[in-house]
């Protein structure tokens, strides 16, 4: 029988949730029955050496250059050999400096689109694995039987362009989204192409996660308190800077923890710069990227997640999976992840709102012990959700 030709494109391979979860499709891929190429438009990222050598790594759409700042960026493209592309990276750079994020993501492709190669393939399926960039690419420049979007999160707290999108989601197949909340979302903002939108839930393999977790946690300080993690890209919609005044506030109240953020971004130098403010340097703890963040949900004592909005947050069904006592804020999705008061907590998204939820577990063992418990008796594997994947694929409807 002939392989079909599946192509996955998405921006990179850093750190964050959306990567985790292709790595993880790519690793459970069938590929008895499918030829799959992954195309990056940057070959980079800690999740990188974790793409199976099954798949065929495509040369990057842009140089390795492109994702330096633009006054590095602008003079060794040139010095490359690349004067199309450094004049597209000043162009992007402009696009990219205000607005909502799709109306950055606009202008950002208005100006990629001229200067981007098409794929040199045809493929049976083309799977876009993140808005913006990567739906556009594979609907105006990959030639496929099927086109397949994902969408992450919730499009309207997203701040995503509807009438931007609407031609490119019309064009696709299938747009793929990781909630019932998400869904409901799109099908309220496009009613007219309900029938494209699927959920497919984060791939999670409870096995996998609890032998990875088996290796030491190096949390480099020697703490011996109450550890709270949070594993989050450091950006505006990870809300990290709602929760510190309310580490600020437990600490006036002389409660002992410390907080631990896996993860890098944008906001880091701001994030610091508050945490000075508020006088809570030994109180917060920055770890960086970790490739395997499991060893420290097992060794935490509560998971928190003070989001802005989520899709499905990816690090919390692994928090579930550890069954660590999970504080959420009430972004619009949480309540499809945890049951508040049953097996975790959900606050409003507020300083206050944390800094109560947080004083309640830190204070709380036996609630804790709670949450723990009824998180232990489900089993959250869900590797048959990749036949939903195969089923688009081959031009069925769900």
């Amino acid at each position: 029988m002939t392989k079909k030709r599946v192509l996955f494109i998405n921006y990179s391979l850093h750190s964050g949730g959306i990567e985790k979860s292709l790595v993880t499709v790519l690793s459970l891929f069938d590929y008895e029955n499918y030829d799959v190429d992954l195309q990056l438009f940057a070959n980079e990222g800690l999740f990188l050496s974790r793409v199976p050598a099954k798949v065929n790594l495509l040369p990057p759409l842009f140089p390795a250059e492109y994702k330096l700042n633009i006054r590095q960026a602008f003079f060794k493209l040139i010095l490359k050999g690349h004067p199309l592309i450094a004049f597209c990276r000043l162009m992007v750079t402009f696009a990219g400096l205000r607005g909502t994020m799709g109306e950055r993501l606009t202008r950002m492709w208005n100006v990629e689109r001229r200067f981007i190669r098409p794929a040199k393939k045809e493929y049976d399926a083309v799977i876009a694995f993140m808005e913006g960039q990567p739906i556009y690419y594979a609907v105006t420049k990959v030639k496929s039987k099927t086109k397949i979007g994902f969408i992450h999160g919730d499009y309207v707290a997203m701040g995503l362009n509807k009438e931007f999108d609407y031609p490119f989601i019309k064009q696709l197949n299938a747009l793929c989204t990781v909630s019932e909340s998400c869904k409901s979302a799109l099908d309220s903002t496009f009613p007219g192409f309900s029938g494209k939108f699927h959920v497919i839930y984060n791939i999670i393999s409870a096995t996998f996660m609890r032998n990875m977790a088996e290796e030491p946690a190096d949390f480099e300080d020697g703490f011996t308190g109450l550890r709270v993690l949070s594993i989050a890209r450091l950006s505006h919609q990870k809300g990290l800077d709602i929760a510190l005044p309310a580490v600020a506030a437990l600490k006036k109240k002389g409660l002992r923890f410390k907080w631990y953020i896996i993860g890098v971004g944008p906001e880091e130098a701001n994030l610091r710069n508050q945490i000075h403010e508020l006088g809570i340097e030994e109180y917060v703890r920055f770890l960086g990227e970790r490739s395997n963040p499991y060893p420290y949900l097992k060794a935490c004592d509560i998971y928190m997640q003070p989001s802005r909005f989520e899709g499905k947050s990816i690090a919390v069904d692994e928090a579930m999976v550890m069954a660590r006592p999970i504080l959420l804020t009430n972004f619009s999705t949480a309540a499809d992840q945890i049951d508040s008061g049953k097996n975790g907590l959900i606050v409003p998204m507020t300083s206050e709102g944390i800094a109560e939820g947080l004083e309640d577990l830190l204070l709380n063992e036996e609630r804790r012990a709670q949450f723990t418990a009824a998180l232990e008796k489900c089993d959250y594997t869900n590797e048959y959700e990749i036949n939903k994947l195969y089923a688009l694929i081959g031009g069925a409807s769900l």
